[in-house]
Formats: structure tokens, sequence, C-alpha cells
């Protein structure tokens, strides 16, 4: 019977913006399938309209019963703490036990599946802002932590892809323009108190920051950077599918039981050279089971799903593959290792039956790209986000008063 190894997955920030992930923990071995859900599937963000109720889930493979707890932690607009107290922010309680446990029915890998929705009867968010839930257990030790953000519709936003202005990397790049319609909204001193945050495909490692607007054209105020808003344009993603344990899936060479769990075989995968469009869910996961009746919560099982790359690489380099569905991490876990006997590079990951995306990036001497192996093509679809965060004069928190959200299938 295989081992799952025992050690904690940290993760690493591999972008010049970490102040979120620096915050966050990283769940042990027998934690899987972490994540917040906004019921928008399969585009599903934690960036969260306030007061509208989402819900955070986890699966501990140990299968027994545990006391677990959620505690809400407030941050500002640089994911550094706040000096509010909770009850400024928080109506009922900061922290609570997690109530709603399920065992897993029918699976191979036995589970307990944990579940808590916000707002509840007992805690209820009133600010909008940057907040980290993390996961406890009786012994008030930190399991693992989630972040989500919260936002009011105070001002309209607007997003623009569009070609680059410079031609020389108008081939590999994207540019976004930004817009905002305060309208009646009062904002104070703009380069100093507003902040806006732009995320590709819910990569938090890498975010670009504004402040003060380029320039204004009436009641229209607009970001216009050149230089600064510019994104790789990278790859559509790569995909696959573990939903059927006896059939066939998307993208799997072949299944097969070979000790008490399934094991499923993505295609061998090589770098990618040019540009194929097809419409994926911008490194989106979602779990899903033909096998499951009632409760794809707990009758979706977990298989070990082996990816395999076959292409020459410098042997300084390393290669990770990574998704939302591991939170684009950079560690031993999902690091890909040569071996000899087949030629190629191999990582096996434990997960739960589901719709997967995915790409794969390098490391070489500190620096990590995802262009070496998926390339850089202005063509690709990819999702923006933009939070705007506004701390008024006066005031002694950030909120967020704005949000929005577009893909590049609208390029200019």
């Amino acid at each position: 019977m295989r081992q799952i190894l025992s050690f904690l997955f940290i993760s690493v920030t591999f972008f010049a913006s970490g102040q979120l992930t620096e915050q966050l923990k990283s769940p042990p071995y027998y934690i899987k399938t972490a994540s917040i859900d906004n019921f928008q599937r399969p585009f599903y963000s934690n960036i969260i309209e306030l007061n509208r109720t989402f819900q955070l889930s986890f699966d501990d493979l140990q299968a027994d019963e545990k006391d677990y707890y959620y505690k809400i932690l407030r941050f500002d607009e640089h994911w550094k703490p706040t000096a509010l107290q909770v009850s400024e922010y928080i109506d009922g309680y900061d922290s609570d036990i997690i109530t709603d446990m399920k065992q897993s029915t029918g699976t191979l890998q036995s589970y307990m599946h944990y579940s808590v929705s916000f707002p509840n009867e007992n805690t209820r968010i009133l600010l909008s802002g940057n907040y980290i839930i993390q996961i406890l257990n009786d012994n008030d030790e930190i399991i693992f932590s989630k972040a989500v953000v919260l936002y009011e519709k105070k001002i309209e936003t607007g997003i623009q892809v569009r070609w680059p202005d410079d031609v020389s990397v108008s081939r590999e790049k994207q540019q976004i323009d930004l817009y905002l319609y305060p309208g009646s909204f009062n904002i104070q001193n703009e380069s100093s108190n507003l902040t806006l945050i732009l995320i590709q495909n819910k990569k938090w490692q890498e975010v670009k920051t504004f402040h003060s607007p380029t320039y204004y054209q009436g009641s229209k105020w607009i970001y216009r950077d050149s230089k600064k808003a510019l994104f790789d344009g990278l790859n559509e993603y790569r995909r696959f599918e573990t939903k059927d344990l006896r059939g066939t899936n998307y993208n799997i060479v072949k299944r097969e039981r070979i000790e008490n769990l399934y094991d499923f075989y993505v295609y061998p995968d090589t770098p990618r050279l040019r540009y194929l469009f097809y419409e994926d869910a911008d490194g989106c996961y979602y779990i899903n089971s033909v096998q499951a009746e009632d409760d794809t919560h707990t009758e979706a099982d977990y298989v070990y799903v082996h990816f395999n790359f076959n292409a020459a690489v410098d042997e300084k380099e390393k290669i990770y593959v990574t998704g939302d569905f591991n939170n684009y991490q950079t560690n031993e876990n999902n690091r890909l290792k040569y071996n000899p006997d087949t030629g190629f590079y191999e990582a096996v990951l434990l997960l739960k039956q589901g719709y997967y995306e995915y790409l794969y990036l390098t490391e070489k001497n500190g620096k990590f790209s995802f262009v070496p192996i998926e390339g850089n093509f202005s063509e690709t679809e990819n999702t923006y986000e933009l939070i705007v965060y506004y701390h008024a004069p006066g005031k002694r928190y950030t909120e967020v008063i704005g949000y929005g959200k577009t893909t590049s299938l609208k390029m200019k």
C-alpha cells in the first residue's frame, strides 16, 4: 500500500508580489480539496460580494471525526493585519466549531468531508475587505488557511484587454486598461488612498497594483500604463478528467487499479510551440463523479493522477505541475522528477474525481516562468479580475468599493 508523504507543503512565492501567499498556510498531507466556493461554477472566485453566501470545505483523509474550528482574521489591502476590534467587522463570533461533517460513502479512499457557509447563524462579516479564514484543530493549531475578498458595488468599473502599444511584445503580451466611474461616491486623495489590484486567472502570486489614474475624462477615471499593465498571454490550460472510474475520461491514456485506489495516466505532455484555441476554464477545476448518485462531495473518490512530461530539460531546471487546484504552489509534492527508465519527467498527485486544468511552471536559478514549456501568445483567452480598495480619510480601515471581471475574448 502506498503511503501519502507526511509533511507540510508550504506555498512558495514565484512572482514579485507575494503579500497574500506569505500569509497563507497550506494544508498538511491528509487534508485535500480545500476550497472556497461562491457557487459560480466553473469560473468560481474567492472575490465575493458582501453578504452573498460562500462556502469553505475540505476533506480529511484520516476519516475520523475531529473538532475543527474556523477563525476569521481581517487584513488591509496589502494583506497585513488591521487594528480593528473583532466586534467592528464581525456580527457574532469570529471563531466557531464546524458542525457540518459527513463520512464518505462507497469510496475506496475513506474521508470525512467538512464544510461551513458564511454568513451563518453565528457569524456574519460586516465590512468589505480582505479576510483569511483559518482552520484550527482542538489544540488551537492552525491546520491551513484560505483567503476571501468581500466587496461592495459603490462605484462602477471597467476592464479592457487590448493589443499592447509596444509592437515588440504584441505577439506575447496582453495590455489592460482600467476604468473607474465614481459617480456620486466621493473619493479623496486617490494617489494615496486608492489601490487597484488586477489579477489574471486567480494567480495571486502575480498581481498588478495601481493608484493614481493616468488621466480623467469627464466622470471617467482612466488607468492606461503601456509598460506596467502587461501580462503574459501564455497558452490555454491543459486539462483532463477523472470523473468515471470505469469508463472513458478526457485526456486519460489509461486507467488501472494496482493497489487500493485507481491510477489515472494523463497523456504525455510536451512543450507547446504554437497556440491552438479551445475553450477552457482559465485554470479552474470542479469535483465530479459519474459514480456519485446523491452527493458528489462525499461520493467522489480519490485517484492517483500520473503526469508525464517528455522533453529535454536543463539539469538545473525544475518543473512543477500547477493550477488553481493546488493554488499554483511549487513544492516537492507537485514537482516532476526525471525517471531514467521511461525518459520522462513524472509526478503523481492524489486528487479527487473531477475536471482539472493545469500548466507547467519552470524554475531555474530562482526564476519562475510558464513560458519555456507553455509558450506565450497574445491570442490566449484569460480572465482578469479587478479589486478597488479605498481608505477614506478619517476611517480606520480599508474597504472594497468596486469589483470588475472580463476576459480577453473581448480583446481589441
